[in-house]
């Protein structure tokens, strides 16, 4: 099983369980080597209207105030824990006009990931678990575009989450040709912009069929036959645990034989 995971929620977030110290033993326990801490990035307040906000559940997300007590709390585990790499990183989406505040975040962290779990298109946000269909996924598409662009982000967790409940043009969940093209372009701009990607076992537990690699809500199938194609893709497994018992879990061991199944190359570490 994997010993370094760099995708990892607390409690900060209000949708997690355990904090710094609650992973850094787990992960010691299980055998981990490096362990990254990221959970959810503070959100620019006026960035949405409150429906919105309300619609997204951003109050999931850790506050500025929040984030200067995470930092501490990951540097006494640094200093109290020897035997174990920790890292400094937060997920964040990434929003139009708020370039200052990502980069303000990255420079007190080792790195950060990029979660496209809402982000905005024709004026409004939209929500990448409910509302991406035919014509609403090119904005999924040029958000991660221009998250992989900006130079802020190391990974792009679950670039698949498009996927989650997408419809086509009929109404239909085809993998259609829109979603190979978009597939393709993401992939393309991460080999281009040096970010890997991650496959995420924590997709695993929205599966009504977690034997049926084909009803996995992600990592989807259909994204990673693709990918696979792409000898000089960077690709990351991620826990995206939110309990520190996650570290060590089924699904990772599931997704490491998806992997493997595939034929796809999977990094052990992340290279900084």
């Amino acid at each position: 099983m994997i010993k370094r995971n760099y995708h990892t929620h607390m409690k900060y977030c209000h949708h997690a369980i355990g904090d710094v110290k609650d992973y850094v033993e787990a992960a010691i326990n299980y055998g981990y080597l490096e362990l990254g801490m990221s959970d959810h990035a503070p959100i620019p307040l006026n960035s949405m209207t409150d429906s919105e906000w309300e619609h997204n559940y951003c109050n999931e997300n850790m506050t500025l105030d929040t984030f200067e007590v995470y930092l501490k709390d990951i540097e006494k585990c640094q200093k109290e824990y020897k035997n174990i790499k920790i890292f400094k990183s937060l997920e964040s989406e990434y929003l139009d006009s708020f370039d200052n505040h990502y980069k303000f975040l990255r420079s007190k962290l080792d790195y950060m990931i990029l979660g496209i779990h809402f982000y905005k298109y024709q004026g409004r946000v939209i929500d990448s678990y409910s509302e991406i269909n035919y014509d609403t996924l090119l904005g999924y598409l040029d958000n991660a575009i221009k998250g992989m662009e900006s130079g802020i982000f190391k990974y792009l967790a679950h670039p698949d989450l498009f996927l989650f409940n997408y419809k086509d043009k009929n109404g239909g969940n085809s993998f259609d040709e829109r979603c190979e093209m978009v597939s393709r372009k993401i992939i393309e701009c991460a080999i281009k912009n040096n970010v890997y990607l991650e496959i995420n076992a924590n997709g695993l537990k929205f599966s009504n069929n977690i034997n049926d690699r084909n009803m996995w809500k992600y990592p989807n199938v259909n994204f990673w036959n693709i990918a696979k194609e792409y000898k000089d893709l960077k690709v990351i497994i991620g826990a995206d645990a939110h309990d520190p018992k996650l570290l060590n879990s089924d699904w990772i061991r599931m997704v490491e034989k998806f992997a493997e199944d595939l034929g796809i190359n999977v990094e052990n570490k992340l290279e900084f």
